[in-house]
């Protein structure tokens, strides 16, 4: 994917096309190969999604999507999905990207094995992220455990 946080992204325009050839290529190489591609998007996210689209590549899960509410329904309306990590108990942009998205277009996920708050994480943290999403969604954590496991299914063909 693309992250135009790290500071050399932003201040060295010769990096940043780096990173843009580079998940060109990337996208390529999943489309040629029918593979479903898993996006870092951070701070990139309308680029992301234009050049995923223009890449001709079917399936996607923007990792930790944490953009714009128009660039979330752009996601949405070519079938892509979203993550939801952990931090949808905290992160104010990533709990409302989580409430935004239809059930439909979400993910669990634990973003392991980074640092959250000071305590590691581990895969069980995925109930965490479960948690979270039933809580914004109004909905049991036994029905977001079946969506999210069926559009997982869908998204990995597994």
């Amino acid at each position: 994917g693309l992250d135009y946080w790290y500071k050399e992204v932003r201040k060295n325009p010769e990096a940043r096309k780096t990173q843009l050839n580079l998940f060109r290529r990337l996208l390529e190489l999943a489309r040629d190969h029918g593979k479903t591609v898993s996006i870092h998007s951070r701070g990139a996210w309308r680029d992301c999604l234009n050049i995923t689209l223009e890449s001709g590549v079917e399936k996607a899960v923007f990792h930790w999507f944490s953009g714009p509410l128009d660039v979330l329904d752009g996601i949405v309306e070519h079938g892509y999905f979203i993550s939801a990590t952990p931090a949808a108990a905290y992160s104010r942009e990533h709990r409302l990207a989580i409430k935004n998205a239809p059930i439909e277009n979400i993910l669990l996920e634990t973003d392991s094995p980074v640092s959250y708050r000071g305590d590691v994480a581990e895969p069980a943290y995925v109930l965490r992220s479960l948690s979270a999403v039933a809580e914004l969604k109004g909905l049991s954590k036994e029905a977001v455990a079946e969506q999210t496991l069926k559009n997982a299914r869908n998204l990995f063909n597994i």
